[in-house]
């Protein structure tokens, strides 16, 4: 399977907690020109069959609705999709009747709706502009059109009971979208709200409150009725092609069986328009490094990783590595079942340690 990504660097205002690059347009003065330089790229991709597109950003639906409606006919005239799962990002404050109608008559399937919480102190703490009474409405706007919903909350947030965290997922799930994305605060990337230690994580209460109302857990942040899952968000995790288009965009293709080349297009926005066809950071990733690879992003996985499949696509898998794979069954961080590894609740919730344990 291959994935389309299409970056929309622009927001209403920037996140101070968010990694991902965008930038404020206030006068619009960007955004013609960005939209110009994105079709140019897709118009010359050589390969323009893929299974999933994803919108991300950013903010997709903070993009003037002409821009942005211009930007799904150019997707629809020249990219050939296989119809698994078209997603598109939206803010609350940003679903307003012109987004929800241009959606609703649109190949788009999903919406991945940035709620984070239903509380507004909450929300001003994280810097959101929008209200929890504007993230029920947006949610309840998209689930009348017919479209798949996957709600975003954030919880461990700093100096905030976690009883609100909780409070949010019960709404989230009285709402009843298809697809629930959890995500515990972390001040690493960005430094917002950083030096607040909170130990007392809700990671296991928020898997068990999920899965007890019917939402799986099929990675670890994220959760889904059945066959609701992210196909385009597997696709990373099971190490399956994407091209990226846009500022910041990431790509990865096999450049033969198992050797992989990812790229992006660097975080300059006036570059990326004067020029669409710039890379920069350009990684050629070894058969053995693709493995280690495969192996994390699928410990992710609920399901876990198939060692007897990735000995069919890598070859024999290296003594050193089976080891520490042992060594961390033995402590309690994996488990066997069969041909399988998966994590254990121990395991997952040290998955980065667990994940810097694997390598070389």
């Amino acid at each position: 399977m291959r994935g389309l990504y299409i970056h929309i660097p622009f927001c209403n205002n920037l996140c101070p907690y968010c990694h991902f690059y965008s930038v404020v347009d206030n006068d619009g003065s960007l955004q013609e020109k960005y939209i110009f330089a994105l079709i140019k790229e897709m118009q010359m991709l050589e390969n323009k069959v893929f299974d999933t597109i994803y919108i991300g950003g950013g903010t997709p639906s903070a993009l003037n609705i002409l821009l942005l409606e211009k930007l799904i006919n150019a997707i629809d005239s020249n990219i050939i999709y296989k119809g698994s799962e078209f997603s598109i990002e939206a803010n609350p404050e940003s679903v307003t009747d012109d987004f929800i109608s241009l959606i609703h008559n649109s190949k788009i399937s999903r919406v991945s709706l940035g709620v984070q919480s239903f509380f507004d102190d909450v929300l001003k703490l994280l810097g959101r502009i929008h209200s929890g009474k504007q993230a029920e409405k947006a949610a309840y706007k998209i689930l009348n059109i017919n479209k798949d919903l996957n709600m975003d909350i954030i919880y461990d947030i700093p100096y905030t009971d976690n009883l609100k965290s909780m409070k949010t997922l019960k709404k989230v799930i009285d709402i009843n979208p298809s697809h629930i994305s959890a995500y515990s605060y972390d001040a690493e990337d960005t430094g917002y709200l950083k030096g607040f230690n909170n130990d007392d994580t809700l990671f296991l209460e928020i898997e068990e409150f999920c899965e007890t109302h019917g939402f799986y857990k099929y990675e670890t942040s994220n959760f889904a009725k059945a066959g609701k899952e992210s196909i385009h968000n597997s696709l990373y995790w099971q190490g399956e092609e994407y091209t990226g288009l846009g500022v910041s965009a990431y790509s990865m293709v096999y450049i033969d069986k198992n050797m992989r080349k990812r790229y992006n297009h660097g975080n300059n926005i006036e570059k990326y328009i004067i020029n669409p066809e710039h890379i920069e950071n350009i990684e050629i990733i070894s058969s053995e490094d693709a493995l280690i690879e495969d192996i994390i992003f699928g410990l992710r996985m609920k399901k876990g990783v198939n060692l007897a499949n990735l000995e069919k696509k890598f070859g024999k898998i290296d003594k050193n590595l089976l080891n520490k794979i042992e060594e961390n069954i033995n402590n309690g961080l994996l488990v066997r079942e069969g041909q399988c590894i998966k994590t254990t609740k121990r395991g997952s919730l040290g998955l980065e340690w667990l994940s810097c344990s694997l390598l070389p």
